[in-house]
């Protein structure tokens, strides 16, 4: 009777969390190797690893810009020493393959901000969290797989936050189950990302090995071997010949006939490489479904859709693309660095300029556009100004010493609301140019009602925009967005954020009322501190338009 022994390839699976108590930290898997496989699946993969450059290319975009305007001037000036574009293109990339990024905060000595600089996440693990589920320390190594090297010695950092001084600022979205790494949003595609790798590697080592199925290995007297030997052999078979480079499939048959050693071949199906093709189209679509790719052609990928040039598709697919995955990130990203930012006394409103961004060069269609002279009254527009309007707080003074003494009247919610912050809009002047002429008569109007507390929800100035206000300066008969265009060309005005925050209970939870009622007025950067965070508008809507390029004026 023969001993047979079939030798069959092993499947992954992701390896568990190692604690280790005696030297505090958490390790993602063994020696970490978990980001090593992620590493190796974007760089072997070819699907995988064409979106993640193109996703991380239409994050970055054309770099960081600021809504701040003129007013913010200075501490914009800081954040280009503070943060390189070379540095926030690592943290990008890092993000989208890992799902999760790290900087070091770096203080001078006297407790400034000096920089933040990026720190390769597979080089980062966490120290184990403390009884509030806090972790404290993070630990660095150039490589963890060999740690015990001299030059890759573990050096203890603090957490971001844990006490003063520099830090390490661990930036991963909340994901249930998961209280120490985060993972890439394509995790559970990563065996399709292996399989393409290990395919290609099958289709090279066929060829090399004339196209060969695989083969069965009769062993002579191998029943007289000891079951150590048998395991020995088998192990220095499987060390030669598995893995995808030596993808050949084999049996070792030890037997008690007095024969040579026999190798015989499996017969070739002539239909084996289309099964692989199948395969590989299989693996790329399971790829973009998991990367929640729109169109293929966006990520250098082949498509088939219909359109009726490739621009037409990719410009298509850019657009949602950007509002459905990219934008997202691009939030997460900003928050987390504004979040170090503003402790440091540096207050921007950031956001990441699109590739297709650009500035239009062309000449003043007409003489009535530019310049900010007051246009004719309209009733109607005061009527429909003051319709929308809302009152703010009674009896609240905010940061900047304004006083809003007038009496709440409307309780509607905005989109824009949670159950503790409300934020509304008033419009004020918005540049540290100096006017030249008279204000239009919107303007006019508006900045007197800002003067005296009213405020808007977003969802009532795109009213307003619906029913025609400014809609002399809507192009092909469109509607004017007065939102992100306030009072047209050369105007010295913008929307400013206002937010309120609802009075607490003894409990700690908000008041009840309708959506403004029990409110105090907060200053947007005390908001922000206290965990406020605003909903990312279109950069348009915080800059004057007279400090946009070419004043604001439209090809």
């Amino acid at each position: 009777m023969s001993d047979i022994k079939l030798i069959t390839l092993t499947s992954y699976s992701r390896p568990p969390l190692v604690e280790d108590k005696s030297k505090d930290w958490v390790m993602n898997g063994r020696n970490n190797e978990y980001y090593n496989y992620i590493i190796d699946r974007n760089n072997g993969s070819p699907t995988n690893s064409s979106i993640n450059q193109s996703y991380s290319t239409l994050i970055y975009g054309k770099g960081l810009r600021t809504s701040s305007g003129s007013l913010g001037a200075e501490h914009w000036g800081r954040l280009q020493t503070i943060l390189r574009p070379r540095e926030l293109r690592k943290m990008v990339a890092d993000f989208q393959v890992f799902g999760e990024f790290s900087f070091e905060v770096i203080e001078t000595k006297g407790g400034e901000l000096h920089s933040l600089t990026h720190i390769p996440k597979q080089m980062v693990i966490p120290s184990i969290a403390n009884e509030k589920n806090e972790i404290q320390h993070y630990w660095f190594s150039k490589n963890w797989r060999k740690y015990t090297d001299v030059e890759n010695t573990p050096v203890l950092f603090n957490a971001y936050g844990a006490e003063k001084g520099s830090s390490v600022y661990v930036a991963k979205p909340y994901v249930v189950g998961a209280e120490y790494f985060g993972s890439p949003s394509y995790s559970s595609a990563l065996v399709f990302a292996e399989m393409e790798e290990e395919i290609a590697n099958v289709q090279i080592s066929s060829i090399k090995n004339g196209l060969s199925a695989g083969y069965i290995i009769q062993i002579p007297n191998g029943t007289n071997y000891t079951p150590e030997e048998k395991e020995e052999f088998e192990r220095q078979v499987k060390r030669k010949l598995t893995s995808s480079s030596n993808a050949s499939n084999f049996i070792i048959s030890f037997n008690d006939q007095e024969v040579a050693i026999e190798v015989t071949p499996f017969p070739v199906n002539a239909n084996v490489h289309k099964q692989w093709d199948s395969i590989q189209e299989q693996c790329k679509t399971q790829l973009m479904t998991a990367h929640k790719v729109i169109s293929p052609s966006l990520v250098g990928l082949s498509s088939a859709s219909g359109f009726s040039s490739v621009a037409d598709e990719m410009d298509m697919s850019e657009r949602q693309t950007i509002k459905r995955v990219i934008k997202p990130k691009q939030d997460f990203i900003l928050d987390s660095i504004e979040e170090v930012l503003i402790n440091y006394g540096i207050n921007l409103d950031l956001h990441f300029a699109p590739l297709t961004e650009e500035i239009v060069e062309v000449k003043e269609e007409t003489a009535e556009l530019s310049s900010h002279v007051c246009m004719s009254e309209d009733i109607e527009l005061f009527a429909i100004l003051e319709k929308y309007a809302l009152d703010s707080p009674e009896g609240y003074e905010l940061t900047d010493g304004k006083e809003y003494d007038v009496k709440m009247s409307a309780n509607q919610t905005s989109e824009q609301d949670t159950k503790l912050w409300k934020t509304r809009y008033a419009f004020t002047k918005g540049t540290s140019k100096t006017p030249k002429g008279q204000s239009r008569s919107f303007c006019n109007k508006m900045v007197s009602l800002s003067d005296s507390g009213k405020v808007y929800r977003k969802e009532d100035i795109e009213l307003m925009s619906q029913q025609g206000v400014n809609g002399k300066f809507a192009h092909s008969g469109g509607k004017y967005d007065i939102f992100l265009y306030g009072g047209g060309v050369n105007c010295y005005h913008r929307w400013e954020r206002r937010v309120f925050k609802k009075k607490l209970n003894e409990d700690g939870k908000p008041k009840g009322g309708g959506a403004m009622q029990q409110t105090i007025p907060v200053n947007v950067n005390e908001a922000k501190r206290q965990g406020y965070k605003p909903v990312k508008n279109s950069p348009d809507v915080a800059i004057a338009e007279i400090d946009k390029p070419n004043n604001g004026r439209f090809k």
